[in-house]
């Protein structure tokens, strides 16, 4: 098996952009990654293509081999647009090695660790920082059925929230 092409797709979500990378293989077996660096999707995206000629011709399902060979290509100047190109290859080789041998690629990685994963709203909500604001803005949230949210946690708050 060997990689014939890598694409790419940048998509809009509305409020963020991500980038999802296809390693197409001559098997016709191929893979999706996931690539996307806030405020760098067109960039990380031409990062992705400047490394295709590194991953042709070459077998998806020697993860670590390629991942090894792409990193050492960017290892003195890649920052973090290269290391997130590199990933979103990589994953999407680990999605063509477990597809190749019919297993979910958690199982490759050691195997499921829990039987459910909690959800979350995860809300970048744009209020005042303070317990009363991020507490209406948990309130729809709340009322939507969860009972977990992760609210902004950048800038400075101000108070604390009362019982």
């Amino acid at each position: 098996m060997k990689i014939t092409s890598i694409e790419t797709c940048a998509l809009s979500a509305g409020w963020k952009n991500w980038l999802l990378v296809k390693v197409c293989t001559d098997s016709g077996v191929y893979g999706i990654g996931e690539g996307t660096l806030n405020g760098f999707i067109k960039t990380t995206e031409t990062a992705v293509q400047e490394l295709q000629h590194l991953a042709l011709g070459r077998d998806p399902r020697q993860v670590n081999l390629l991942s090894k060979t792409l990193m050492d290509s960017v290892s003195l100047d890649g920052g973090h647009i290269h290391r997130t190109a590199v990933a979103a290859i990589e994953v999407a080789c680990w999605d063509i090695l477990g597809k190749s041998l019919g297993v979910p690629i958690h199982q490759l990685l050691g195997g499921q660790v829990r039987e459910t994963v909690a959800a979350y709203a995860n809300g970048w909500y744009r209020t005042e920082r303070t317990p009363n604001h991020f507490v209406a803005a948990a309130e729809p949230v709340v009322a939507m059925g969860f009972n977990a949210l992760k609210l902004d946690p950048f800038g400075t708050a101000q108070g604390f929230i009362e019982d």
